[in-house]
């Protein structure tokens, strides 16, 4: 007789990952993603050797470093943008109420999104890595393995912004909603980093006091903010220093964090 049994917290986790994950791999922006990753890299390395071409250059530094920036920066943004409206999705198309009374719990559906999008962002940085190795304008068939894969520890960095994402998602009813929660969210530090990289003299008296009002916020904003783990990236290519364990742990603790409030907020918004 077959075993008809409930498979468990993780086999309910497993089981929604692989719907997910298979309707992920059918539709084409996976595929969309990896190709304008590889464009990126393209146009980088391209303009990058034009330069030597026109003026004398002095390489003191890895020249994949701040193309290694840029790709964690806009698969962040993108993987993010995409859970920010995964589960306001499934509330606005009543698909997440059939789970729920499945009954699958509100932890299993956020971690198999959560799952799924983390599984797609590695494929993603091992397509870019493969890039590198094979058809990168920088060093095809020149740029070893310790080359390609310098992006160490930085695509932990974009995690926070992807269970930022999740956590606007469980919060709005819409997808609407959820993609412009999401963005206001991220707002904060996208202005900051706009204001602070203008010399003073170049503000007015008005965003002047702005951007010091929003330096002091931001001591008590950055530890807690998803995208100033993504401009430790940034920083850290600008004064070239390497990246700080210290920070690195302080994503995926904030990671865990915001994954946790994304359930507690599911549980109070409910099914509709």
């Amino acid at each position: 007789m077959r075993d008809l049994r409930p498979p468990g917290p993780f086999g309910t986790v497993l089981l929604l990952a692989h719907r997910e994950l298979v309707a992920r791999l059918l539709s084409p922006w996976p595929y969309a993603a990896a190709s304008l990753i590889c464009a990126i890299a393209w146009f980088y390395g391209a303009g990058f050797l034009r330069s030597f071409e026109t003026e004398s250059v002095l390489v003191t530094t890895d020249p994949l470093a701040a193309l290694n920036v840029i790709v964690v920066i806009v698969l962040g943004v993108v993987l993010g943008l995409r859970l920010a409206a995964s589960l306001a999705w499934e509330r606005e198309h009543r698909t997440l109420e059939v789970l729920l009374v499945g009954p699958v719990s509100h932890e299993a559906v956020v971690l198999a999104k959560f799952c799924v999008e983390l599984l797609l962002f590695a494929a993603l940085i091992a397509a870019y890595v493969a890039y590198l190795l094979v058809a990168q304008p920088l060093g095809a068939g020149v740029i070893g393995l310790t080359d390609a894969f310098a992006l160490g520890r930085m695509p932990v960095h974009a995690l926070p912004l992807l269970a930022l994402g999740l956590l606007a998602s469980a919060w709005a009813y819409t997808v609407r909603g959820a993609v412009v929660a999401f963005l206001v969210l991220a707002m904060f530090e996208v202005l900051l980093g706009l204001l602070g990289s203008r010399p003073p003299h170049e503000l007015s008296l008005t965003t002047a006091y702005l951007h010091s009002a929003l330096n002091v916020v931001a001591v008590v904003v950055d530890p807690v903010s998803a995208v100033a783990r993504l401009s430790d990236l940034a920083q850290g290519l600008t004064v070239q220093t390497p990246f700080a364990l210290a920070r690195t742990l302080m994503a995926v603790a904030l990671t865990l964090v915001t994954l946790a409030l994304a359930v507690l907020a599911s549980r109070l918004r409910g099914a509709v």
